[in-house]
């Protein structure tokens, strides 16, 4: 397999005929000649451009993995001295693997009492009770897995600010914009004028995602059954596309307040079916310099959306292009200076209204968890077939606590 270093030097190759076909059309058009050859060469470039760059991305997930894993390791053997070994997680990590395969029946007295602590009891609330009984927490190592693929298929997991809790008791969350507040000098002696803070609120709840998968009866109880990878391939996918509708596009009533949804207009374009080098720039300078310089602070958009923006950047006559390559291995590709996410959620066509881009601090955004995943096995849907069914349940809130922090461009 070609290293992060080679893909990258053969995407150079691929943009540099992009850029030689965009200037010969160029040429073309200005004499009059017809461009459908050049055209043709731009979009065959760009197509195989487009895979390396997934390729590139592919490669450089796996690099971040191995890094973690190695990084946790270390750790490991760093505290292996200094506190009890994860016994508890092995000893639940084992009976969950018999309930896993064989269900209750086998489970030992000791195995029944070990699962108990990660049984999900019915809630109470206000309005509704929910349940999710006869079900059983994830194992840990397990769920870190299945949680580190879900990230492969959202963005906004990527960027956002995750926070776990324990219950899913509606959390009030406190809402602060300071960036109008200024110290001032004052003489010696004088007394200062206080001025109060100008605090919101705003609620995260805890909804419900669930996904249902099955296995033959043989497969689960085979003893060379990779339950890991059953789990994290069944359910990362489904969770994670899930998550990123949800956390984009959600109306925040009876669901999470998505990132488009809560964000607040940046700028309008002048055209209702395209935009500009300038647009984009004013969107940038429309969120606040303190929230630009953010580690989290970037661009969101659709694939096709960053299809559009590299050709704009292409024979335009601009110094330099709005799409800036990586050449470097470990450097993400920018706009502007500043990273981006690709995020299929979004909208994708040039037409009248649509909220084609989003810029700004997305750890602004804050994503509730509650627990781990329950999974709970389905001993007799399914049994006519000869399979296991399992069903998976999730608990999750999104909301934008900061709207000036993340703003978006918009079509005519």
């Amino acid at each position: 397999m070609p290293t992060t270093l080679e893909l990258i030097q053969k995407r150079e190759g691929k943009i540099a005929a992009m850029k030689e076909a965009a200037q010969k059309a160029e040429a073309a058009r200005a004499k009059g000649e017809s461009v459908t050859e050049y055209n043709a060469e731009f979009d065959r470039a760009e197509a195989e451009e487009r895979e390396l760059s997934k390729d590139i991305a592919r490669q450089q997930r796996l690099d971040e993995i191995a890094k973690e894993e190695a990084e946790k390791h270390l750790d490991d053997m760093d505290k292996r001295d200094k506190k009890p070994s994860g016994a508890q997680a092995n000893e639940y990590r084992d009976a969950f693997k018999e309930w896993f395969c064989f269900g209750n029946n086998t489970l030992t007295e000791e195995q029944r009492q070990i699962l108990a602590r990660g049984k999900v009891t019915p809630e109470t609330r206000a309005q509704s009770t929910t349940t999710t009984a006869g079900g059983y927490l994830i194992a840990p190592e397990y769920m870190a897995e299945l949680e580190r693929a879900m990230k492969d298929y959202s963005a906004v997991l990527q960027v956002c600010r995750i926070v776990p809790t324990d219950t899913g008791a509606n959390m009030p969350w406190p809402t602060l914009d300071a960036t109008a507040r200024k110290a001032a000098i004052v003489a010696e002696n004088t007394t200062s004028t206080p001025t109060d803070f100008t605090f919101g609120q705003k609620s995260l709840d805890a909804y419900m995602l669930r996904d249902m998968a099955a296995a033959s009866l043989e497969l689960v109880q085979d003893s060379a059954f990779d339950i890991n990878g059953f789990i994290s391939e069944q359910f990362s996918e489904s969770f994670g596309r899930g998550l990123e509708t949800y956390f984009t596009t959600g109306t925040g009533s009876g669901q999470p307040n998505g990132l488009v949804t809560a964000s607040t207009l940046g700028k309008t374009a002048a055209s209702a079916t395209a935009f500009t080098r300038a647009e984009i720039v004013d969107l940038v300078h429309s969120v606040d310099p303190g929230y630009r310089r953010s580690k989290k602070c970037g661009f969101m958009f659709h694939d096709s959306i960053l299809a559009a923006i590299k050709k704009l950047s292409f024979g335009t006559g601009d110094d330099r292009p709005l799409w800036q390559v990586s050449i470097r291995e470990g450097e993400p590709d920018k706009l502007e200076g500043y990273q981006y996410w690709i995020n299929q959620d979004m909208d994708s066509a040039l037409t009248t209204g649509k909220k084609i881009m989003l810029f700004g601090d997305y750890n602004k955004y804050i994503a509730r968890k509650v627990l781990g995943m329950v999974l709970r096995r389905l001993e007799e849907r399914f049994i006519d077939a000869g399979q296991i069914g399992f069903i998976a349940f999730q608990r999750w809130d999104g909301e934008l606590i900061n709207t000036a922090a993340v703003k978006r461009l918009q079509l005519a």
